[in-house]
């Protein structure tokens, strides 16, 4: 369980009931994707089947029967994995639980581990209802879910639910430059930020975000910066993103449309520019209204001297009216063919705010 990244309280909660052997009937797991339900999932299936201490890290010898090794090569025929959206009739859960009913061959445990849970049909949760709530001594559920909202109560209070939160961008920047040494790249500090954060939370998605620079590098043949991640994944500088802010602000209707090109043309996408000017304007509110606030490792000293500046001269007021139209502007798209005439409608409405009358 060491192996799992930012989730210390579930690892260690589920540590505990194994060693005392206060195992639940089912477990749900729950979080974004790329987290670590699956993981957990088949760990917590090699935990309560190994012959030797799993949790302290005992290992089998090489003569000796292994089903941890055989679990994590999905060999075992005891461990069963299957996908909700694969099996969604009622008729699959039936067959399923049918064959589960029979003793395992070479495991203490049968284990059933059911991804993308959310997907089953009502029919299939109702048929699980009496085999969770009384199962065989040697039948064990796994249940990993994104969506919890769409399981029965009925199943969830089933179930031991633990639900795996977004990973830190520490955590992920940590994960991504051990990986980066064993592989010998060579990336700066600053672009693995930019990939940590991009990842919102998720070690899959950083995973495959650095596999991508990665190859970029073996392309390029020279060290991955900043603004090689930023065209990669099409989002702005942040300092040029303030800078069409503070135009806006001082009313310079040329300048701004000049910046919102540059940016378009650069390679950004429509989309992630509004999204983060939606998030500039937070931390602009929460530096005026605060004075100071925890923000995330990507920002540097410059974009804060900056975000401090403005601040002093907008009032809360326009900024919670930019939030809105910029808001706005996104639920619009979906109406627009060309992405960049929404964006530049929307640095016109800002510039012409000021000019509205407050009631």
């Amino acid at each position: 369980f060491k192996e799992l990244i930012g989730q210390d309280i579930m690892a260690e909660t589920i540590t505990n009931s194994i060693k005392l052997t206060r195992l639940p009937n089912a477990w749900m797991l729950s979080g974004i994707r790329g987290v670590g339900k699956t993981t957990t999932a088949r760990l917590i299936a090699q935990a309560i089947n190994c012959k030797k201490n799993f949790i302290r890290g005992e290992k089998c010898n090489s003569e000796e029967h292994c089903s941890c090794r055989e679990i994590s090569e999905f060999k075992n025929l005891d461990v069963i994995e299957i996908d909700g959206a694969q099996h969604t009739g009622v008729d699959s859960i039936k067959e399923l639980i049918a064959s589960c009913l029979y003793a395992p061959t070479t495991t203490k445990y049968k284990v059933i581990i059911a991804d993308e849970f959310q997907m089953l049909s009502k029919s299939s949760f109702a048929a699980l209802l009496k085999t969770l709530e009384e199962p065989p001594p040697h039948l064990k559920f796994i249940f990993c879910t994104t969506e919890l909202k769409k399981i029965p109560v009925t199943i969830i209070s089933r179930c031991q639910r633990f639900d795996l939160h977004r990973v830190p961008i520490r955590d992920l920047l940590a994960n991504l430059k051990k990986i980066l040494k064993i592989e010998n790249g060579k990336i700066s500090d600053g672009a693995l930020k930019l990939i940590a954060k991009a990842a919102e939370g998720s070690v899959r998605d950083s995973l495959s975000l650095l596999d991508r620079a990665l190859v970029g590098q073996h392309i390029a043949e020279k060290e991955i910066d900043e603004s090689f991640v930023r065209k990669m994944l099409g989002i702005a500088n942040r300092s040029k993103i303030l800078e069409l802010i503070n135009y806006i602000l001082q009313g310079d209707q040329k300048k701004s449309i000049e910046s919102v090109r540059q940016m378009i043309d650069e390679g950004i996408e429509a989309t992630n520019l509004k999204n983060d000017i939606l998030e500039l304007i937070y931390f602009i509110l929460q530096k005026k209204n605060l004075g100071d606030f925890e923000s995330d490792l990507t920002i540097s000293e410059s974009e804060l001297e900056m975000i401090d500046l403005i601040s002093k001269n907008v009032s809360t007021s326009t900024l919670i009216l930019f939030w809105q139209f910029t808001l706005k502007a996104i639920d619009e798209e979906k109406l627009l063919t060309n992405p960049l005439l929404g964006l530049e409608m929307l640095v016109i409405r800002l510039l012409h705010l000021k000019a509205m009358p407050s009631f």
